[in-house]
């Protein structure tokens, strides 16, 4: 009885150690992280939301479409910024980028609770091992996206749902449906949980009631909001089944239920390359990689991704071996947020593998049930961690290789964002169209489009702009720029020319 006791208790010390290296390497890396992509969006709504003590909704924020984003990530970030900017602006800016890495560190330990109670100490340190180093769950955990919050507030519900806290699950529950859509989605996984302990009974009703209860309470007002400004509660998605508000933006590929796009090649290989750590899964992406023998580099590392993966497919094809209380469960969570991905390729994008982060978690229990399964071989015991070692180390350097190469890139710039910010006043506007620049630049931006000109006092123009591809004009839009606009900046070295616009 005491070996067993130290035997767990050796696990648990393990699996601390573990999420101490895990919370090193995301601060270290959000330290040196350069907003980005979707996380510009949501931080200048954040910025707004601080400034004006309002919930934004046709507000310039860097998309040319209303303000729509379930808001609790918007509103912590807000405070977050509302404190640290009563002392510097700098510090706030910095500040704010360190709410992911602090929810990604919540979301390792709540897993780590989790699988413990559900199974053994051991179980735990080797899923938190999968959770703390595959790509796509550091990535998250230090990008400015609403991705871990989301995640935290799922394992949380399902933690809190096994513990038979049902109300408290239901919160939960709903704190991660008000900070992305997505949350809904872990409502089958709570009443699967429900249904195993009760059966069809009366009290499956009865906690079933509790648990939807505060989910309505909390996400609700948010989706009747959306229903009411904009047509569809879940807007843009779906948009095609509710006919809400029309734009010709990202919202317009929404309007169309797309079939195809699920025997599409490039959704596979998208959701793979994203799981670890390739921007969105593009392969394209490849193409900043500048280093000798790049080819041989990448074959390297998609060797060694095939490798981290094994367990994982073990895991799954030995699982009706494997007796366990939960493993439906598991399976209800992994099949909830397969069909959120499923929606969305028909619906948006094959770009999905941030839609089933959330249920990361219990992929980690997979790979740690075909891990165990893998090293009951003896020749592969005795090789495979010393691999899975090396492969982890070499994620990790890559990571930051990742990181920090985008943060040179964007720091390429950072005099033509400086010159604006101090040589043109405050509340003036500009026409720069894309996500990054309004942020980078801090002022009011709207897109190049008609009747916007009129209400602009500058145009941002990079024609080589490819850390926002969405800023680089057409030529119809740049000739009409340059021709009713004079050159008061221009930077040889990074294409960068800013236009006083005439009136």
């Amino acid at each position: 009885m005491i070996k067993k006791f130290q035997s767990s208790d050796k696990y648990t010390k393990y699996s601390a150690i573990v999420i101490v290296l895990f919370s090193i390497i995301v601060l270290a890396l959000t330290s040196v992280y350069h907003v980005s992509g979707d996380g510009c969006w949501h931080v200048s709504a954040s910025k707004f939301m601080a400034e004006n003590k309002s919930m934004p909704l046709n507000e310039p924020l860097g998309r040319n479409e209303p303000f729509w984003s379930p808001p609790l990530y918007h509103i912590i970030s807000a405070v977050v910024y509302f404190i640290f900017n009563s002392f510097n602006h700098n510090a706030a800016n910095f500040a704010i980028k360190f709410i992911s890495p602090v929810f990604g560190i919540l979301s390792l330990t709540v897993s780590f609770l989790l699988v413990k109670k559900l199974h053994s100490p051991k179980i735990a340190f080797y899923s938190a091992i999968f959770l703390s180093f595959v790509p796509i769950f550091i990535d998250y955990s230090v990008l400015s996206y609403v991705e871990s919050m989301l995640t935290f507030f799922v394992v949380l519900s399902v933690y809190l749902m096994v513990k038979d806290r049902i109300w408290l699950s239901g919160i939960a529950a709903g704190l991660a449906s008000l900070t992305k859509y997505n949350g809904l989605f872990v409502l089958p996984v709570l009443f699967f949980i429900l249904y195993k302990r009760h059966g069809i009974r009366k009290r499956l009703f009865f906690d079933s009631f509790f648990l939807v209860i505060p989910v309505l309470i909390i996400a609700g007002p948010w989706l009747v909001r959306n229903w009411l400004a904009l047509g569809n509660p879940i807007w843009p998605f779906l948009n095609v089944l509710f006919n809400g508000y029309h734009i010709e933006t990202y919202a317009g590929l929404t309007e169309a239920i797309k079939w195809g796009n699920l025997f599409s090649l490039n959704a596979l290989t998208s959701f793979y390359l994203g799981i670890f750590g390739v921007p969105d899964g593009n392969y394209n992406s490849f193409a900043f990689v500048n280093i000798p023998f790049v080819q041989f580099a990448v074959a390297i590392w998609l060797i060694a991704t095939v490798i981290f993966i094994l367990p994982l497919i073990m895991g799954l094809f030995s699982l009706r071996k494997i007796k366990s209380e939960s493993n439906g469960m598991l399976v209800v969570w992994v099949v909830s947020y397969i069909a959120l991905m499923v929606i969305y390729i028909i619906n948006a994008s094959s770009s999905t593998s941030r839609l089933i982060l959330p249920a990361f978690p219990a992929m980690a229990l997979f790979w740690s049930f075909g891990l165990i399964k893998l090293t009951e071989y003896k020749s592969v015991r005795l090789f495979l961690p010393k691999i899975l070692a090396l492969i982890i180390i070499g994620f990790v350097f890559t990571l930051f290789f990742k990181f920090i190469l985008a943060a040179k890139s964007w720091n390429v710039y950072q005099n033509d964002f400086e010159w604006v910010k101090g040589n043109t006043p405050q509340d003036s506007v500009f026409i720069a169209n894309g996500q990054c620049v309004p942020y980078n630049i801090e002022r009011t931006s709207l897109y190049a489009q008609n009747g916007n000109f009129e209400k602009a006092d500058y145009a941002w123009v990079n024609q080589k702009f490819v850390l926002d591809r969405k800023s680089i004009y057409d030529d119809k839009t740049l000739n009409s720029i340059t021709r009713n606009s004079n050159i008061i900046y221009s930077n040889p070295k990074t294409g960068t020319m800013i236009y006083e616009i005439k009136h």
